[in-house]
């Protein structure tokens, strides 16, 4: 088994993103920093980036980037690539600012409804046409602190 470099790794990392990868939502991307490897997915729209793994030595970057390019393989063998809509998960990371099904950003916000502690709040995309419910939950409250008036001091 040949030894990894870091310039094995991003030429590994370019040949999946222009290869296998070219038809995703994201990319591989591998960063050397002084504590070692950084792996992360980059995806094609504004949601932030998704580290694998991090401070890891060069075996173990290759490793995850073999994984990663495995587990996007598996998905497109199940054609599965290109979901109609996006995963809860990246919804919730892309905090709720984008169409589910189309990504854009052009969305309207409409009324808030609630019900014992959860809000559903009416949302649809100027461009694809999509209606949908955003859902929040009740986790806490914060007190008011009221201010002091100035004759009160």
């Amino acid at each position: 088994m040949a030894k990894v470099t870091e310039k094995s790794l991003t030429a590994r990392c370019t040949e999946l993103n222009l290869g296998k990868l070219k038809n995703t939502t994201f990319g591989i991307r591998v960063s050397r920093l002084n504590a070692g490897y950084t792996v992360s997915l980059q995806y094609r729209d504004a949601t932030p980036p998704q580290v694998l793994a991090e401070a890891v030595t060069a075996a173990e970057a290759a490793a995850t980037v073999e994984g990663a390019a495995a587990g996007a393989a598996a998905v497109q063998v199940a054609g599965l690539d290109k979901p109609e809509f996006v995963t809860a998960e990246t919804f919730v990371r892309q905090s709720g600012e984008r169409c589910p099904k189309c990504s854009t950003k052009d969305i309207i916000l409409g009324h808030f409804s609630a019900v014992k502690g959860t809000m559903l709040q009416a949302c649809s995309c100027m461009r694809c046409g999509l209606s949908w419910n955003s859902i929040y939950r009740l986790e806490d409250y914060e007190a008011a602190i009221p201010v002091l008036a100035e004759a009160e001091v």
